[in-house]
């Protein structure tokens, strides 16, 4: 193989023959899609028979709910589009570039660049993107999503390396074999970094409502036209309008609209600080996380490490430990802040004692956690120490070291001994703003696991300054096996020595726990880990595998963008909850009436314009400014029983009362504009009760929101032009009686109900 890659003509020749990797990578909606989508719902088309309805019978100024339900679907589509162009821009900003060479040159390209023969770099943290020959230098890589085992494995050059495996360590230079969809990764129609759907609740609820909604509407509209032509005196005017009113109140299209726009709008506010959403559901997710697991490195400290001193061994020299050191660096191919850090320390001042041509490199491994090189007489290994060896003297001259540092050791190994030479002490750097994001979690209720890699004075030393409580650490490497995982994050917030597959099972614990978990991961390590969180955060200049894991990408690495995160994500869901109250407290009555003058030969109180209004004034508008609140208080309960131990009392509230008065209207023989008039006024005091509710604490927000709402229906009715349009009037002193007698009891109904509601909820829900 020619390891000077492909010719500029080889390349060009090689596209013209389609050996490209021309593949299909999961994208988001095309524009296309997205209108359609959002134009051919069952809601849409309801609206539009509804309206044709109306066009039919000349009642035109009912026929505003149609330019509502345009007005929703157009800021659907938009903010739709924009959404997809944000997470798009933002994709391909993530996306890894593989290293080529070609001409002789290293260079990077897209992914759909790569042509069969292409000559790649692949090294720690790499994804493989297209099968390859390993033609030059020896990886290890981790297969773990194809073949379900954690296990590393080594390959030598001529070993196959499959699309979807990642580098684990070392480097090497691969041949590519195959390209598109003659790739193993193609063929078996999955990808390791597939990213998993999102357990949301909000999704299941508005599903469940759209089916349901939509599998009653035809029959029960059909029903109900035919209720209304058996009224006595009844005009295909008055049957035609009151049905569609029924129908548009049943319909939460308005829920539907808010839902998707607050994701949206969330998603591309995280954006401007450079966080990826692959999955507007995951920042519900995110609304409930309240326990955080983290490593150290990229988190609590920048990632950048110092050498502070090389401390030899007894009876060692330290040009012996430095030569050791320089021996193994000089081979290495890794490239992390360790082998940084003692790179720039020692390559420039010590001279290689121990470099020949015969020499086999050991790449570091997260589960070895060490490295090191291999001649025919011995070995030298640099390391964590007790990775390395068993020897009891050499570990307590280890801890016997003052300081709280990072600890790397190097041993010698020949068939007839182990010699310790000595130690390298390294310090992380601390992250300035450390303190405030543990300080963000402490007062907002989430708790935080610290899981690492390193040893344990090192990783105690840094959440002791930076203020995580309980920094009692837990070695795990120094445990009997089975661990019980599950009393371990009980104990303990701090666990040093973790490997990959220990890192999962803490996951899974805490998870068992009730604990909603979200796991910060920068490497392959952390991926088992992230992969069972409910929200995978991955850190920007970490491993491609790691970012193709995750449901959040930090793309500026910036760890101080997760609390904006949390709040984004709490901001999003406690508002939704109130909204959905408001829209789904109009659904439950809305069905019920529907339902009870199919079979009472009664008047419908209300028009498709009055419904209109209401819907604005008490739904929509209210719904709308209570979405875009800010709000970062910690999710209580559970989303289902918030909404329903409101939305079900009012439902039930207005329905009782609008038949009692549909009843009483009959009996005092009250015209169509007098019983249009008091129902609309009941229906908003009731609905103004609500949205007090669902509002408290009061604050200048939400009280101008209140007053807001009262004069909406006043200028509706003390406006002449107004009042003639929505068919109000002037009310009788019966009227009067009769509207505040209602009220009255419409109040004492909601609280009796509502309290019942608790207790039902309470016991469901528990």
């Amino acid at each position: 193989m020619n390891l000077t890659g492909l010719s500029s003509a080889q390349v060009a020749a090689k596209i013209e023959q389609g050996r490209v990797n021309k593949v299909s990578r999961k994208k988001t909606n095309s524009v296309s899609k997205i209108i359609i989508r959002n134009t051919l719902t069952i809601f849409n088309i309801v609206n539009l028979i509804l309206a044709l309805m109306i066009i039919s019978v000349g009642s035109y100024k009912n026929l505003l709910f149609i330019f509502i339900a345009i007005a929703n679907t157009l800021i659907s589509i938009i903010n739709e589009i924009r959404a997809k162009r944000t997470i798009d821009k933002m994709r391909l900003i993530a996306e890894q570039k593989p290293t080529v060479i070609r001409d002789g040159k290293t260079i990077q390209i897209p992914p759909t660049e790569i042509v069969d023969g292409d000559l790649l770099i692949l090294s720690l943290g790499d994804q493989v993107i297209v099968d390859a020959k390993v033609e030059e230098g020896q990886v290890e890589v981790n297969e773990s999503f194809i073949t379900g085992e954690s296990d590393n494995i080594l390959k030598h050059p001529g070993d196959k390396l499959i699309s979807g495996s990642f580098i684990v360590s070392g480097t090497c230079k691969a041949s590519v074999v195959a390209v598109g969809s003659e790739n193993f990764i193609s063929k078996l129609e999955s990808s390791a970094h597939t990213i998993k759907t999102a357990d949301s609740k909000l999704f299941t609820i508005m599903n469940n409502i759209v089916k349901y909604i939509s599998f009653a509407l035809i029959p029960i509209g059909a029903l109900l036209l035919w209720a209304r032509f058996r009224v006595p005196d009844s005009t295909p005017e008055v049957a035609i309008t009151s049905t569609v009113a029924a129908l548009i109140n049943m319909i939460p299209e308005g829920l539907i609209l808010l839902t998707s726009s607050v994701l949206a709008l969330a998603t591309i506010r995280l954006s401007r600080q450079k966080v990826l959403v692959q999955d507007l559901y995951s920042i519900e997710t995110l609304a409930r996380v309240d326990c955080i697991c983290l490593d150290k490195t990229g988190t609590l400290t920048t990632g950048k490490m110092t050498v502070k001193d090389l401390i030899p061994a007894k009876g060692q020299s330290k040009n012996a430990l430095e030569a050791a050191f320089t021996a193994i660096l000089s081979h290495s191919t890794a490239d992390n802040a360790t082998s940084a850090a003692l790179k720039q320390k020692l390559l420039k001042t010590a001279k290689n004692r121990e470099i020949n041509d015969n020499v086999e490199i050991i790449p570091f491994s997260s589960d070895r956690k060490y490295s090191g090189i291999k001649t025919p007489k011995s070995e030298l290994l640099m390391g964590a120490l007790e990775f390395m060896t068993k020897n009891p003297e050499y570990l307590k001259q280890e801890k016997s070291l003052e300081g709280d540092y990072r600890i790397i050791s190097v041993i010698k190994k020949t068939p007839e001994k182990e010699t310790l030479l000595g130690f390298a002490l390294l310090e992380d750097e601390l992250r300035k703003d450390a303190s405030d994001i543990i300080k963000f979690f402490i007062d907002n209720n989430v708790d935080i696991k610290v899981i690492s890699g390193d040893n344990l004075s090192t990783v105690q030393s840094i959440a002791t300054k930076v203020g995580i409580p309980n920094p009692t650490p837990v070695d795990l490497s120094t445990l009997d096996t089975p661990i019980n995982y599950e009393k371990l994050v009980e104990t303990y917030n701090i666990f040093t020595r973790v490997k990959p597959a220990q890192k999962k099972s803490l996951v899974l614990a805490l998870k068992k726990q009730g604990k909603t978990v979200a796991m910060t991961g920068d490497g392959v390590n952390d991926i088992l880990a992230m992969k069972e969180a409910d929200c995978s955060i991955a850190i920007g200049e970490g491993s491609d595998a790691a970012r193709r894991s995750a449901k959040l990408v930090l793309l500026n690495s910036d760890f101080a963008a997760v609390p904006s995160v949390i709040a984004e994500g709490r901001q999003s869901i406690n508002n939704l909850e109130r909204s959905t109250t408001l829209f789904l407290s109009k659904t439950v009555y809305a069905s019920i009436l529907a339902v009870f003058f199919v079979i009472l030969p009664l008047e419908y109180p209300f028009s498709p314009i009055e419904m209109s209004l209401l819907n604005f004034a008490c739904i929509g508008f209210p719904g709308l400014v209570l979405a875009l609140e800010k709000n970062t208080e910690r999710i209580k309960n559970n989303f289902t029983k918030n909404i329903l131990q409101y939305s079900v009392p009012i439902g039930l509230t207005v329905s009782i009362v609008m038949l009692v008065l549909a009843t009483v209207a009959e009996l005092k023989g009250f015209s169509r504009p007098e019983l249009t008039t008091i129902s609309v006024f009941v229906t908003f005091s009731i609905d103004l009760v609500l949205i007090y509710w669902i509002s408290r604490p009061l604050n200048p927000l939400r009280t101008t929101l209140l007053a807001s709402i009262i004069g909406i229906i006043a200028i509706a009715f003390s406006v002449p032009t107004l009042r003639r349009l929505l068919d109000f009037t002037f009310l009788s002193l019966d009227g009067i009686i009769v509207t505040i007698a209602a009220i009255s009891a419409g109040l004492i109904i909601f609280n009796f109900l509502r309290l019942i509601a608790r207790r039902i909820s309470g016991k469901i829900f528990s």
